[in-house]
């Protein structure tokens, strides 16, 4: 039985930008995991991935993230999305707006194109 791809999309915004569970990264992605973004296309392993996590709740520890909209269409989500938090370094408050879409293959999360606008809050 196909997972319906936004409830793959809902366990990842839950899993990992709600409760930092590391552990969903190999039963949610495929591997390997295609990323587009505006730092380029990278294909990543969940090793590659977990890392990535760590570091994004350096920046915004402590996440609260809400859906904003979401459309699904086929295989493919998008996704407007709000993460607050406070970044570690400096104690200070932080926001994120998230524009991504993913393409969900055999159940789990096999790539993305993301568009991340710090500071702004779309809610």
């Amino acid at each position: 039985m196909q997972s319906d791809p936004r409830d793959v999309v809902a366990r990842y915004w839950d899993a990992l930008w709600r409760r930092c569970d590391l552990s969903a990264v190999e039963e949610l992605f495929t591997q390997p995991y295609v990323r587009h973004s505006a730092a380029g296309t990278r294909t990543l392993t969940h090793a590659q991935l977990a890392d990535e996590f760590r570091g994004a709740w350096r920046l915004l520890h402590d996440p609260e993230t809400t859906v904003d909209d979401q459309v699904a269409d086929g295989d493919r989500v998008w996704t407007r999305a709000t993460t607050t938090g406070v970044t570690l370094d400096t104690g200070e408050p932080s926001v994120l707006t998230w524009l991504v879409v993913h393409r969900v293959a055999d159940g789990r999360l096999a790539e993305s194109w993301s568009a991340t606008i710090p500071g702004t809050d779309w809610r």
